[in-house]
């Protein structure tokens, strides 16, 4: 008997997107969990910027989390329904070929535009800290022009189908379609390098940004409390920042990767490998905007009062053990007193 957290459907792979056939058998668990875990995250990730919009007064490091929240939530709700009727139809129904452009898509359109995004806030942080007075004109226009070329860019990329370079296809197990790159034709070849070099070479530039920022910083002279404070508030940054950083490098590689090693293969895959590393991706996007929940600057600021205050309290409770009085005393220090007091 099939396990109730397991879709126990055999059947064969192949509808109009794909000639593909291959033994369906997945579990529902994961984009269940996926499409509960990224909607309502990226959900809380809006509001409690909205309500903090007061103190950090949209600023553009904070406009740039804002967009990174709506296009991660805009990527998983217009998608996954889709995907879970994949997978509650026990993978019999088909992607008809429009929404299996429209999937495609905003897959594509949504993992590019938060890869950019990413780099964005990189960029943003290496201004701040490099080129301050530079940074402080325009700020918010500057940030609103960015997002916007790069919304428009990323469509431009995604778009390219619809032109005539490269086409879409449905994957492994038909419950995802993305740029067709399973396939040996010269112009999906091209879209595929042009799609995987692009996301490669953003990764790059985030990773060297991030770098120069932390090395900025440190070099950079605490000359008065007003500098130690705003040092205090980068460091905040950074430490948000890097942790973005870190999963996006993590759950971006391994498509790009399958992307390319696919492009180059004379028996380019659709199969478990590729659901795998698009699942990948998608936690990309389920797990920013609980990174941003985590580690907001109040949450931080608590942890480190929290931290601050178990190093100041080097006081225990003490055995005293004096001829005069032997018991328990009720403070003392870590010290050694001189009546022999031993510390439990």
């Amino acid at each position: 008997m099939d396990s109730e957290l397991e879709i126990g459907v055999t059947n064969t792979f192949n509808n109009s997107n794909s000639t593909d056939e291959t033994v369906v058998s997945e579990s529902i668990v994961p984009p269940s969990l996926q499409y509960l875990f990224g909607v309502s995250g990226n959900l809380i990730a809006m509001i409690l910027l909205y309500r903090s919009s007061g103190r950090h007064k949209w600023k553009p490091f904070y406009r740039l989390v804002g967009a990174l929240a709506i296009t991660d939530f805009c990527g998983i709700a217009l998608v996954y329904p889709a995907v879970m009727v994949r997978y509650i139809s026990g993978f019999t129904y088909d992607f008809p070929k429009e929404l299996c452009g429209f999937v495609s898509f905003w897959f594509s359109f949504s993992f590019l535009s938060s890869a950019f995004i990413v780099s964005a806030m990189s960029f943003d942080r290496f201004l701040a800290v490099t080129f301050p007075i530079f940074y402080r004109k325009s700020q918010v226009k500057r940030t609103n022009i960015i997002l916007v070329i790069i919304w428009i860019f990323v469509a431009c990329i995604s778009s390219l189908n619809l032109v005539g370079v490269g086409s879409v296809k449905n994957f492994y197990p038909g419950s995802w379609c993305f740029l067709d790159f399973a396939n040996k034709g010269t112009l999906e070849r091209i879209n595929t390098y042009i799609y995987s070099i692009t996301g490669l070479l953003v990764l790059s530039t985030t990773v060297v940004f991030n770098i120069a920022v932390v090395y900025a910083v440190k070099r950079k002279p605490k000359r008065s409390a007003s500098d130690i404070k705003r040092k205090r508030n980068e460091i905040f940054i950074i430490v948000f920042l890097f942790s973005i950083v870190t999963l996006f490098s993590i759950c971006w590689v391994p498509l790009m990767v399958r992307m390319l090693i696919n492009a180059s293969s004379s028996d380019p895959k659709n199969g478990p490998e590729e659901l795998l590393a698009v699942r990948m991706t998608i936690s990309n996007a389920i797990v920013d905007p609980w990174i941003y929940i985590i580690l907001r600057k109040e949450n931080l600021i608590k942890i480190s009062k929290l931290v601050q205050r178990v190093r100041k309290s080097g006081r225990l409770p003490t055995l005293c053990s004096t001829k005069e009085s032997p018991g328990v005393c009720e403070v003392s220090t870590i010290s050694t007193s001189r009546t022999g007091s031993t510390q439990l």
